[in-house]
């Protein structure tokens, strides 16, 4: 196992810790005394984590989690100025907070938020841009930008309409109340609600699954689902990679395996491909 903390600006204890533990990678957003609301440091952190450990060829899943029970209030409101429209780099101002899900999103390897505690705001945000959304069933969960006269990043804004519906977003929106855990697994705003006293064993037993399923396959799939491309263009990934995937090494490894009644000991890796 490794473990280290990013080092980030400020005195304020905030901190984006990163462990690795065998193939299973997982960071943690530390701010103990704001509930893990983000800073413009811990954006930044979040960001040099998951490039990172997507160009780490031991990690073959990530997840992400808030430190203390907790996953995050969002945005930390005192340094809003420096989270959503930081100008010390750009004239009209860096949105640190949607820096961090682009590249949440832009992580090759599948990623999955566990999810207990409080998740608010900006919180829901950087946790909807994995892959997978694990959560609690006591979590309290709410998009409340409206209760402080804030509007929700474009990348929030858009996952959250694809995921619930128009209506069901701007009910959620308008609020800005906690939505109950068993209506928001029911509207898609979490993959799946887990007993709170058997979380970690969930999470950890779901991580590991995934950390022992082909990377080639998942990564493949992964990248198809997302493609953002013309019809004519997916057609072509699609041609491509179907052609491929007779000759992949981890199909091979597959068949040999079940054959002998083994566990698969899959080798492929974008890390070592050179997929973008």
């Amino acid at each position: 196992m490794t473990a280290q903390a990013l080092p980030l600006a400020g005195n304020d204890g905030a901190t984006v810790g990163v462990v690795v533990e065998g193939a299973i990678a997982i960071v943690v957003l530390n701010h103990p005394k704001r509930r893990n609301a983000l800073t413009k440091g811990m954006c930044l952190g979040l960001t040099e984590a998951m490039v990172r450990l997507d160009n780490d060829p031991q990690v073959k899943v990530i997840a992400l989690r808030g430190a203390n029970g907790d996953f995050s209030a969002g945005a930390a409101l005192d340094q809003l100025d420096h989270v959503l429209f930081d100008k010390a780099d750009e004239a009209l101002g860096a949105d640190r907070l949607s820096e961090a899900d682009a590249a949440i999103c832009s992580v090759r390897k599948p990623t999955v938020a566990l999810v207990e505690g409080i998740c608010m705001g900006g919180g829901w945000q950087i946790a909807s841009a994995c892959d997978v959304l694990l959560a609690a069933d006591d979590v309290r969960l709410a998009i409340t930008p409206s209760k402080l006269g804030i509007l929700y990043p474009r990348a929030g804004l858009e996952r959250l309409v694809r995921r619930v519906g128009a209506d069901r977003a701007k009910y959620l929106l308008f609020s800005a109340e906690e939505i109950a855990p068993n209506k928001a697994a029911e509207w898609g705003l979490v993959s799946d609600l887990v007993a709170a006293g058997e979380f970690e064993e969930v999470a950890m037993s779901f991580l590991r699954t995934v950390s022992r399923r082909s990377q080639y396959s998942n990564v493949t799939m992964k990248q198809l689902i997302q493609a953002d491309e013309s019809q004519e263009d997916v057609e072509k990934r699609w041609d491509t990679e179907w052609l491929h995937f007779p000759d992949n090494e981890d199909l091979a490894a597959g068949r040999a395996a079940f054959m002998a009644k083994e566990r698969p000991a899959f080798t492929w890796s974008p890390t070592t491909r050179g997929l973008s």
